[in-house]
């Protein structure tokens, strides 16, 4: 079961709650408006529920329960295992908490519905724009609902429920879509041209979602929760903008036919477009064993290792493959491009590791660095 089915939640929180659904007649105007901005039309009505606040907590507690085949303690014991978090207490309670400070409507494509909420979030409410904030997010939301219908969003992300680096390239495309489609709706608004503001790079700045968490939620949320709340929304953007760059939205529908498969693609967009340019599919989401005795496998990919070990030593991954077992043993084999690029990677990973206190069993063999510890 891949981690990023729970980190992304930070990038689209899908809910499925009670309550009447409605084919709601008040998100018509919002619908032309993307479909003309996007040039692409959608197939059906979108269904409509509302929710109040108070409600979304609990919601997205029993949603993170859901999405996992173990307890959200062994989830939280999975983070801190990889080093990903640290120890302490309510690790899932924090992460709730980001969420409900960052949502203000949200598109579930699990049940094909757009979720309002009455009450904005503390963070933002009171404040001016707060109401252009808000339709701004309508039209984001909305976009998820039409690649939902156009590209099959839904189906495509449960194929990709044990690919956590896929995962995350994914969504990296469906946020950066969405954002630019809603940046679009905003320069139009305020009489601006959108195509100046892309070959300009005014855009880059304008989605900095890491810096805007940072500001209301407090000091003890690890910072791989804003980090992999930022990813998908930034680096996406950049991504979006620079398939808008080689061939406007019609680059962008063959983007969505032949989706970035890993976060290096999403990192280094270059490589991505020139496996497009020679029409080649990405590879198969990663689907592993999971044999007794073992809690989970990942496959990290180099979002992941950057995290942990920073921009240059992550440079030049291939692929890995990451188990924690039941007892807390965890084991990672890595591939990189050279023999030189493996041995970076194994020092700057054997020094994090010492740097936390533990001692791991490590060997290069070649491009492949084994890795075994006990956190």
């Amino acid at each position: 079961m891949a981690m990023s089915k729970r980190c992304c939640l930070l990038a689209a929180i899908l809910l499925v709650s009670g309550g009447p659904l409605l084919a709601s007649a008040s998100l018509e105007p919002q619908m032309r408006e993307v479909e003309r901005l996007r040039g692409l039309t959608f197939l059906h009505a979108v269904t409509e529920r509302t929710i109040d606040r108070a409600e979304l907590p609990g919601l997205l507690r029993s949603q993170l329960q859901s999405s996992v085949p173990y307890s959200l303690d062994d989830y939280a014991g999975i983070l801190v295992d990889l080093q990903l978090v640290d120890a302490g207490p309510a690790i899932v309670d924090k992460m709730v908490d980001l969420y409900d400070s960052q949502v203000l409507a949200f598109y579930d494509p699990m049940s094909h519905t757009y979720f309002a909420i009455r009450e904005l979030p503390k963070s933002v409410a009171g404040i001016a724009g707060a109401d252009a904030l808000r339709d701004s997010v309508v039209i984001h939301e909305l976009t998820h609902a039409l690649q939902d219908q156009r590209f099959g969003a839904a189906g495509r992300d449960r194929a990709l429920i044990h690919d956590t680096d896929g995962e995350l390239a994914y969504h990296a495309l469906l946020e950066g879509e969405a954002s630019l489609v809603m940046l679009d709706s905003l320069l139009e608004k305020s009489g601006q041209s959108f195509d100046e503001a892309v070959h300009s790079g005014l855009l880059l700045g304008a989605m900095d979602i890491g810096a805007a968490a940072r500001k209301v939620v407090g000091p003890d949320v690890p910072p791989y929760f804003l980090e992999s709340l930022e990813f998908p929304y930034v680096d996406g953007l950049k991504l979006c903008i620079e398939g808008y760059e080689r061939g406007g939205w019609k680059e962008l529908d063959r983007m969505e036919g032949n989706p970035p498969r890993t976060t290096r693609e999403v990192l280094h967009p270059e490589e991505y477009f020139a496996r497009l340019a020679r029409g080649e599919q990405g590879a198969p989401p990663f689907d592993p064993d999971e044999p007794p005795g073992v809690l989970t496998v990942e496959r990290l990919g180099e979002f992941h290792w950057r995290f942990l070990v920073g921009a240059d030593a992550a440079r030049g991954w291939v692929d890995d493959r990451v188990t924690v077992h039941c007892d807390r043993l965890v084991t990672a084999d890595t591939r990189w491009e050279t023999p030189d690029r493996a041995q970076a990677f194994r020092d700057a990973y054997a020094a994090f590791l010492h740097k936390r206190g533990i001692e791991p069993r490590m060997a290069v063999d070649g491009t492949v660095v084994h890795v075994v510890y006990l956190p």
